[in-house]
């Protein structure tokens, strides 16, 4: 291990130290911590991260990473679905996840921002997938993964602060004080939804920029979608949407989520073969 990468193991045990204190749930009376589904979402969260870059590492991480870079990886995983996933991120979108949804025993906002942490998680373990440069031997280092995990954090929180800005804060009303649990189910279907387009973008090998940009533009897809259904649930008579039909609207919505991200899923594949298939007559 050279000397940067001892440097970054460092700076990984302290960003994940200072993480795990900071969001504690042990250091919180009893009261807020009973029964409470809020801290169970987030830590069942941070496990599902550990266990898919372990798994992600095992069996299609490059060659390199072994003995200690195994730890490297889990201590940055750990370090990056604490202090991205559960506090930077649920920040940018207006959420504080100690605040809300452990003191405050938030259900929908835990819901929410759970999915923002393994969202987060799925990024930084899929970031590992692939060779550095399958081309040559070049092993590259652990600043390759950590900057496409940055430029897919970055798209997937501006993604996310879109969807949530456009009923100008009716969403985090719909959380807050309406404890809306269909609202945060859309909204973290979304999440997700988003995050599997991108990890198409961050993981494995590169195969041109028809791949990343059609992730980019399935989650547009996404983002219109929202748009419309947002437009035409609102209505235009001033009364208060049926629950009934909400729920039609919610179920239909995350639907297309669903659909959209399965969609760009089948179609980056079949980009990716379009370049590994032989030459004809080769």
């Amino acid at each position: 291990m050279s000397d940067d990468e001892f440097m970054i193991l460092l700076f990984s045990l302290a960003a994940a130290v200072a993480g795990a204190f900071t969001l504690a749930a042990s250091r919180l009376h009893g009261f807020h911590t009973h029964a409470n589904p809020g801290i169970g979402l987030h830590r069942v969260t941070v496990l599902l991260t550990l266990l898919w870059t372990a798994w992600v590492i095992r069996y299609h991480g490059d060659p390199s990473i072994a003995g200690i870079y195994v730890f490297l990886y889990l201590v940055m995983a750990y370090a990056v679905v604490k202090v991205f996933g559960q506090l930077l991120g649920p920040k940018a979108l207006g959420f504080d996840v100690r605040r809300e949804a452990f003191v405050g025993r938030n259900v929908p906002v835990a819901l929410f921002t759970a999915s923002l942490a393994l969202a987060t998680g799925l990024l930084i373990g899929g970031s590992l997938w692939g060779e550095a440069d399958p081309l040559s031997d070049y092993e590259g280092g652990w600043w390759i993964p950590f900057a496409f995990f940055l430029m897919g954090w970055v798209v997937l929180i501006a993604a996310t602060w879109l969807y949530v800005r456009r009923a100008s804060g009716r969403f985090r009303m719909q959380l807050r004080r309406e404890h809306d649990l269909r609202a945060a189910a859309t909204g973290a279907v979304f999440v997700l939804a988003s995050a599997t387009l991108i990890l198409q973008g961050v993981a494995g090998d590169f195969w041109g920029w028809r791949e990343g940009l059609l992730g980019m533009g399935t989650i547009a897809a996404m983002l219109v979608g929202h748009e419309l259904i947002g437009r035409h649930s609102d209505g235009s008579d001033g009364q208060p949407e049926s629950p009934v039909r909400a729920a039609w609207v919610n179920l239909l919505e995350q639907g297309l989520y669903i659909a959209l991200a399965v969609a760009g899923w089948f179609a980056s594949r079949w980009i990716a073969g379009q370049y590994t298939q032989p030459l004809a007559g080769g």
